[in-house]
C-alpha cells in the first residue's frame, strides 16, 4: 500500500524539518516543505498531497486560512492547522475553513499521531457519505439524483447540438423458480445485471438504479424515435439468456419504458417521469405474466 503524502506548510524552518521527521517515523511520505502559501499552491498544482499540515500564520499576502479556503473551494483536500496562536478571533476565521484538525505549537509525536489519524479517518467517513448521498448502496451505480443531474447536463448539450435525449427505465424480475430451488430475489441478481449493462452501454450513456429498483439509462446524442427504439433492443438482449444464481441459470423477464425529448429539449424531472410511466403500463398491461 502506497505511503500517504503529507505537505508541510510552515514558515520555521526547525519546526518544519522537526515534523518531517516525525512523519517519515510515523510512515508516512513528506511530500514537500514550504514556507509560504504561494509555495503550497504551486506544490499542490504539480501533484496533490493526501494532507497538508498548515500553519495558520504565513508570511507574504496570503495566511494560512485564506490558502485553506483556496485548497478547499479547488481541491478538497484534508488539511490540518498548526498554530502557536490560539486567541479567539483567530480560532473563529480557522473555524469557517472546516479543517480536520488542530496542532497546537509546539506538540508531542504522540499529538501528531493521534490528530493524522483521526483527521485521515473523519475524512474517509466524509467521503463515503458525499459518494453513497448519489450512489445506490446495492449496485454501487449513480441514484436519481445524480442521474438526473447528468441528465440535466445531456438536454443542455443536446439543445446546442440539435441531438435528442433518451431514457430507458426497465425492471428484471427473476423468473422459473420451484419448490427445490425457488427464484432468487430482487437484489440477488442485481450485481450480474449491473456487470451486464456495464459491457454493453456507450461511454456517453449513463446507467443509474432508482431506490424503487429500477434501472434507467441516459441515452444522447440521438436524432429519431426509431434509433432509441433499436438502442433499447440491443441493451436490453444482453438479458435473452438467464442470470446465474449461485451455479443455477434462472431465466428473467424485462419490462421497460422509453421516453425521449422532443426538439425544443425538455425538463429532466418531467422526461424521467414519462419513462417510468411508459414503464408502469408496460408492467400493467403484461400483469399476467408472472415472474
Amino acid at each position: 500500500m502506497a505511503k500517504a503524502r503529507i505537505l508541510i506548510v510552515e514558515d520555521e524552518f526547525l519546526v518544519a524539518h522537526d515534523i518531517s521527521n516525525m512523519l517519515i517515523e510515523l510512515g508516512y511520505e513528506v511530500a514537500a516543505i514550504v514556507s509560504t502559501a504561494e509555495d503550497a499552491l504551486a506544490v499542490i498544482r504539480n501533484r496533490a498531497p493526501d494532507l497538508i499540515l498548515l500553519d495558520i500564520r504565513l508570511k507574504g499576502p496570503i495566511d494560512g486560512i485564506q490558502a485553506a479556503n483556496i485548497i478547499k473551494e479547488e481541491w478538497s483536500i484534508p488539511f490540518i492547522y498548526l498554530t502557536a496562536h490560539a486567541d479567539d478571533l483567530t480560532l473563529a476565521r480557522a473555524k469557517s475553513s472546516d479543517p480536520l484538525g488542530y496542532l497546537l505549537k509546539p506538540f508531542e509525536f504522540r499529538e501528531l499521531k493521534t490528530v493524522i489519524e483521526l483527521a485521515f479517518y473523519k475524512y474517509e467517513k466524509e467521503r463515503q457519505a458525499a459518494f453513497w448521498a448519489i450512489h445506490d448502496r446495492l449496485s454501487g451505480l449513480p441514484n436519481k439524483f445524480l442521474f438526473l443531474d447528468h441528465l440535466s447536463k445531456a438536454i443542455y448539450l443536446g439543445d446546442r447540438h440539435h441531438k435528442r435525449i433518451a431514457i430507458l427505465s426497465f425492471v428484471v424480475l427473476p423468473a422459473g423458480g420451484s419448490a427445490g430451488a425457488p427464484a432468487p430475489g430482487l437484489h440477488d441478481i442485481v450485481p450480474e445485471v449491473t456487470e451486464r449493462l456495464t459491457r454493453i452501454l456507450r461511454k456517453s450513456d449513463t446507467l443509474a438504479r432508482m431506490e424503487s429498483g429500477e434501472f434507467i439509462i441516459l441515452l444522447p446524442d440521438l436524432e429519431t424515435e426509431e434509433q432509441s427504439r433499436i438502442a433499447a433492443r440491443r441493451i436490453l438482449g444482453v438479458f435473452d439468456d438467464p442470470v446465474d444464481h449461485e451455479g443455477r441459470a434462472v431465466p428473467v423477464l424485462v419490462f421497460y419504458g422509453l421516453a425521449m425529448t422532443d426538439r425544443t429539449g425538455q425538463d429532466p424531472e418531467t422526461l424521467l417521469q414519462k419513462s417510468l410511466a411508459n414503464l408502469a403500463e408496460n408492467l400493467k398491461i403484461n400483469a399476467g405474466v408472472s415472474p
